[in-house]
């Protein structure tokens, strides 16, 4: 997605929330996915909302692989950070 398709935030950059929690579960007598995000909606994290999604298991594969390519993404920029510290 390019980044003129996200969400843009009045100061610049992207509008993004925290994500608080994660919940998973089922519908339609096991043949749907439900994905429940709740994210905080100001900094002190004491407003939140969530949203429910219904997903196939086609898309829930999908999610699962973009996600974990995303960690991997994280963890390789974590642990360049860590590599390249100073000793003083």
């Amino acid at each position: 997605m390019a980044e003129k398709d996200w969400d843009g935030h009045p100061l610049g950059g992207a509008s993004v929330f925290p994500v608080t929690s994660i919940k998973t579960g089922t519908a339609m007598e096991g043949k749907a996915g439900v994905v429940r995000i709740e994210y905080g909606t100001e900094p002190s994290l004491q407003k939140r909302v969530a949203k429910q999604f219904l997903m196939t298991a086609k898309q829930v594969r999908g999610l699962s692989e973009r996600l974990a390519a995303l960690a991997d993404r994280l963890e390789a920029a974590e642990a360049e950070d860590k590599g390249s510290e100073t000793l003083n």
